[in-house]
């Protein structure tokens, strides 16, 4: 392990500024805090480049199995605990950061669901739309121009680390989703313009489960595109639901259906 003493090296002030979004696009890198999380990225396909852990975490750091998950160009720095503050999110971090290399995506046309997430504005929001996506099997998350930083630490860290499972797709003129519609996925909206019962829908086909602005609902060119519009029945009164709530039932539907 090299240690790093000086809060004015090159490789912290690089570091530093991936706090920052317009300098974790222009370097396709992020961030990622925690045993836990540094973990799965590791064992993930993405590049783990750099580790920083703290003088507080160094002991759990030797005590854990990481040191046989790094990966072969994986290089580990030390730093003291005010310095390792300097350069992490948390208000109580636990000792250990990693910088990783995003990966480029590509686009499935197998059988299956994608989850589009049109604007949506919440970290929290985000993070939980990726793990439910990744936990009910999508083939991906596609997301549009306007939508939350999903490197940003909380969004990050509402993932539970399925930022590194599922592929997440920035389409920002929504040529992907065009793509996927001419070979043959169905884009489905949630409207209140409908009397259409999103429970009554055939989702066992290929399909675009499209979940809107959390203000404003879906956009006025994604429903340009949509094939469909639904709505998700409310008996109790209420005007609207949260939008990962939302989210999650739409794609659980399609679980269900394709069980049946």
């Amino acid at each position: 392990m090299e240690y790093i003493l000086s809060k004015d090296n090159l490789l912290i002030k690089d570091i530093k500024k991936l706090k920052e979004k317009k300098h974790r696009i222009s370097s396709d890198m992020f961030l990622v805090e925690g045993f836990r999380f540094v973990e799965e990225a590791l064992e993930s396909d993405f590049e783990v480049i750099h580790i920083f852990i703290s003088a507080r975490g160094e002991f759990k750091y030797e005590d854990s199995s990481l040191k046989n998950k790094l990966q072969k160009n994986t290089k580990v720095y030390g730093v003291n605990d005010s310095l390792f503050k300097s350069i992490c999110d948390t208000e109580h971090p636990q000792g250990i950061m990693a910088v990783v290399r995003n990966k480029p995506v590509e686009i499935k046309y197998d059988h299956g669901f994608y989850i589009l997430a049109d604007k949506i504005q919440d970290p929290g929001n985000m993070g939980t739309i990726i793990r439910t996506a990744h936990a009910a099997g999508a083939l991906g998350v596609l997301i549009t121009k306007g939508t939350v930083d999903i490197y940003n630490e909380k969004t990050l860290r509402a993932t539970m680390g399925s930022i590194f499972k599922i592929p997440v797709i920035c389409d920002s003129d929504l040529s992907r989703v065009q793509k996927l519609r001419d070979s043959g996925f169905k884009l489905v909206a949630s409207s209140l313009d409908t009397e259409k019962n999103f429970y009554d829908v055939d989702l066992k086909g290929k399909v675009i489960i499209s979940v809107g602005n959390e203000g404003n609902g879906i956009s006025a060119e994604v429903y340009a595109l949509c094939d469909l519009k639904i709505k998700i029945p409310m008996p109790g009164g209420a005007e609207s639901l949260n939008a990962a709530v939302a989210a999650s039932i739409m794609m659980y539907e399609v679980v269900r259906q394709k069980k049946i």
